[in-house]
């Protein structure tokens, strides 16, 4: 199986069909890219050099392109995963309440 198959397998459908049946609306929309664009800040370097001191490679064949010395397709699951586990999160949890602001409140 190649890298961009077990996008098109495992990550894509589960995504799409928790995007298609309530993704939430903006404004909190910002806050789930942001964490997919934070993990592929974070995660770029760190791939890269693990890659460079042969801590684990991707076999010739079964990814379409290098950036660097990682996979395009590894920059696709920086991207892909944090957005499926965020809208899987969303969904079990549901959306906080109006007027939360995104932290947790004490009652009294």
């Amino acid at each position: 199986m190649t890298y961009l198959a077990f996008h098109l397998v495992f990550l894509l459908p589960p995504l799409l069909i928790l995007l298609a049946t309530g993704f939430p609306r903006p404004p909190r929309l910002w806050a789930y890219l942001l964490m997919p664009l934070i993990a592929l800040v974070y995660t770029t370097p760190w791939d890269n050099y693990l890659v460079w001191q042969g801590v684990w490679g991707y076999p010739e064949g079964r990814v379409l392109l290098r950036l660097g010395y990682v996979p395009l397709e590894e920059y696709l699951f920086f991207l892909l995963q944090p957005l499926l586990t965020g809208a899987f999160l969303h969904r079990v949890a549901g959306a906080p309440p109006p007027g939360a602001g995104g932290l947790a409140t004490r009652r009294r």
